[in-house]
C-alpha cells in the first residue's frame, strides 16, 4: 500500500464497517468514514492511533506550567498563611 491508500466505506456501510472492526488486529491501515463523498471519521489501528497521541504529546506547550511553577511573586508562605487565619 501507498502512503495514500487506506480503506474507505460509507457511513451507510455497516456490514462493511462491522467487518473491519472485527479484524481491527490484522488492519495495518485506518477506515476513512465518508459521507456523501465527505470525510466524517476514521478507525484507526492501535500503531496509528499510538502516532496520534505521540504527535499531540509533541505539540502540547506546558512550559507555562513551569513557568506558573516559579512564579511566586505576590505568594504567601503557607506559616504566614496559616498565622492569618489564626488572627
Amino acid at each position: 500500500m501507498g502512503i495514500d491508500d487506506h480503506n474507505e466505506a460509507d457511513v451507510s456501510q455497516s456490514e462493511s464497517i462491522n467487518g473491519f472492526v472485527r479484524s481491527i488486529k490484522d488492519q495495518e491501515r485506518e477506515l476513512v468514514l465518508t459521507s456523501e463523498k465527505t470525510i466524517v471519521g476514521a478507525i484507526l489501528t492501535a500503531e496509528q492511533y499510538e502516532w496520534f497521541l505521540d504527535q499531540l504529546d509533541a505539540c502540547q506547550d506546558v512550559s507555562f506550567i513551569n513557568d506558573r511553577y516559579d512564579d511566586k511573586d505576590g505568594s504567601q508562605s503557607l506559616d504566614d498563611f496559616k498565622k492569618d487565619l489564626e488572627e
